[in-house]
């Protein structure tokens, strides 16, 4: 079998292998060292051996299949440190991989979930899970360090798992990748970020935020010269919410029967934009018009605003007519709608800000979407600081910290 004389073709030197068997689906290779043991300490030769104990390292795999080399690791004389238990020549410190066998395993587990990847080699998902997160972390201690520095930013939440149990993260808007993640949602889980990569961040100019009080907070505090700019995708969320509601109290008016037949068509028309609507989507519009007036007439304050975010539009004009939409608004008898346009009154400026500097959180969407689906693949995180691993090497720049390149 070849793996006796090529032991290189896993990336081991110095060894070589002298018998090979199969145990229970594993390649085991025995092989002997062909170099002198050294001191681990001073690094000095040491000829003379004391006793010395078996390991199994994993060095790799054929398809299905791990490949383990089995040898002896003696306990070496030093005559200036004394008797020392000699590296094993393979796998840094106690590990029992090789480094080729962590970067195939990162490699895979960037592309798929760990069950998956586990299959590949025939290793155990536990196996693979350790490796994962043993050679991610040491990738992570040179990436904080190594932090790109950006100007556009771009600060967005998402649900770690169902209940009330968020993360905050942290986007280079320009590169379109995740710069970092800290757990929580407050001001200061956002001020801790800052902080542990203030030095990537002191050129920032615009920070784009939904309307969550607390990352302004934390942003006018810790980038006290940036811009804040409010994510139009977020405010759509935040109207189209109201919008929702506001069919929602429409239909606790009416009957059975009538809430039914309103339920069919209505929810999907109210909250698509204009351009959007099939003609399917157009004639079931003109039916509620028909029928709903006040529900028709939510849909066109909502196409209203909308419609008043475009690039290029001076940011002066844009401020007229976003108060003109907000007068209208507070003078109709929607609740949830005049609530929504107060709270945007109440921050026009930052609204505002985004027609002089149109940056938005559409791309921090996108990667929240490859977020959710990280999270779905593992079916959640209960380790925060292996999501957190997970999300950099997936969304981020954390694999490139392999090379040392930014």
């Amino acid at each position: 079998m070849c793996l006796r004389k090529h032991l290189k073709f896993f990336k081991i030197q110095s060894f070589s292998a002298t018998k090979i068997e199969e145990i229970d689906n594993r390649i085991i290779v025995e092989a002997e060292k062909t170099v002198p043991g050294k001191c681990p300490v001073c690094g000095k030769v040491c000829e003379k051996r004391k006793d010395s104990t078996t390991q199994e390292i994993l060095i790799g795999s054929i398809p299905g299949r791990a490949v383990y080399c089995r040898i002896k690791v003696s306990r070496v004389v030093c005559f200036a440190c004394g008797i020392k238990t000699e590296n094993n020549g393979i796998s840094e410190g106690k590990k029992r991989y090789s480094e080729a066998v962590a970067e195939d395993v990162i490699r895979h587990t960037e592309l798929l979930d760990n069950e998956s990847a586990a299959s590949l080699p025939g290793l155990s998902r536990s196996t693979v899970y350790r490796i994962d997160r043993e050679k991610l972390g040491t990738l992570f201690e040179r990436y904080r360090d190594h932090v790109p520095p950006a100007k556009r930013i771009s600060i967005d939440e998402y649900a770690r798992k169902k209940g009330h149990n968020y993360a905050t993260s942290v986007a280079d808007y320009d590169k379109g990748v995740v710069i970092w993640i800290e757990e929580g949602r407050k001001a200061e889980d956002l001020e801790r970020a800052y902080d542990n990569i203030k030095e990537s961040l002191k050129g920032v100019e615009q920070v784009s935020v939904d309307l969550w009080p607390a990352y302004e907070k934390a942003t006018v505090k810790k980038l006290p010269e940036a811009q804040i700019v409010y994510d139009r995708f977020h405010i759509a969320r935040l109207l189209n919410k109201a919008v929702e509601e506001e069919r929602r109290d429409y239909r606790k008016q009416l009957s059975d029967e009538e809430r039914i037949k309103m339920k069919k068509h209505s929810r999907w028309i109210l909250l698509k934009r204009s351009s959007n609507l099939s003609e399917g989507n157009k004639k079931h519009l003109e039916e509620l018009k028909k029928q709903n007036t006040g529900l028709y007439e939510v849909y066109l304050l909502k196409e209203d605003f909308l419609s008043l975010f475009e690039e290029g539009k001076p940011a002066d004009d844009a401020e007229k007519e976003i108060k003109a939409w907000i007068v209208t608004v507070l003078d109709t008898k929607y609740e949830n709608l005049k609530t929504f346009a107060r709270s945007i009154l109440k921050r026009l400026s930052k609204v505002v800000n985004w027609f002089k500097n149109p940056i938005s959180n559409g791309k921090m969407e996108g990667i929240n979407n490859k977020i959710k689906t990280v999270m779905r693949r593992a079916y959640g995180y209960k380790d925060f600081e292996y999501m957190r691993l997970k999300i950099l090497q997936k969304c981020g720049l954390l694999m490139n910290m392999r090379f040392h390149t930014f």
